[in-house]
């Protein structure tokens, strides 16, 4: 997490909300057969989890947590890596001088959200994330107002993105295994239109 300290640094980031749920199944009793030598009794298949619905939050008024701007089953399938049944965990929000900052645990990655009041400067907040990256960040088009992506050391990509919404400077930083190009494109682009 080498990024999270360049942004507390920077006054930014990152905690969040649990959104677990659970359910019950029940199985109903099989009709009483007399026994049979001829018949061996079948094992029930176990059902398939079905995917949780999810619903984004698109840029909020007012950002109460990472988590609710990108589903579990969402960034998985943005990633092209098989769905995890475990839900992510949001991490108690931060007060990070004039912001807010909030982190969404997931399986596969972690997402990170600062919401800083005012005219603060997108590119600034963006260029001291970047120095976390090994190589050189690669500019992403029509993604908020500033993104780009990289691959670091302490992790393996890193996606970040910034724009103004509603009177707040809101940069979202994910950090995830080794990802495409492509893949990473599409998680800023995704992420700038939930900021």
């Amino acid at each position: 997490m080498r990024s999270l300290r360049g942004i507390l640094a920077a006054a930014c980031l990152l905690t969040c909300v649990a959104a677990c749920s659970g359910g019950s199944t029940t199985t109903a009793a099989a009709p009483s057969a007399p026994p049979s030598s001829t018949t061996a009794s079948k094992p029930k298949p176990t059902p398939t989890p079905v995917p949780p619905t999810f619903t984004p939050v698109v840029s909020p008024a007012k950002l109460t947590g990472a988590c609710p701007l990108l589903g579990n089953v969402e960034l998985a399938q943005v990633l092209g890596v098989a769905w995890n049944t475990r839900e992510p965990s949001e991490m108690p929000p931060e007060q990070i001088g004039p912001g807010k900052a909030f982190r969404c645990s997931y399986p596969v990655g972690e997402l990170y959200v600062l919401a800083v009041s005012g005219g603060k400067s997108p590119a600034a907040m963006v260029k001291q994330l970047e120095s976390e990256c090994s190589d050189p960040p690669k500019p992403v088009a029509g993604a908020g107002e500033v993104a780009s992506y990289c691959y670091g050391t302490g992790y393996s990509s890193l996606v970040v993105v910034a724009k103004h919404a509603h009177g707040q400077l809101r940069v979202a930083e994910v950090e995830m295994d080794r990802s495409r190009a492509d893949v990473c494109e599409s998680l800023a682009k995704l992420l700038g239109e939930r900021l």
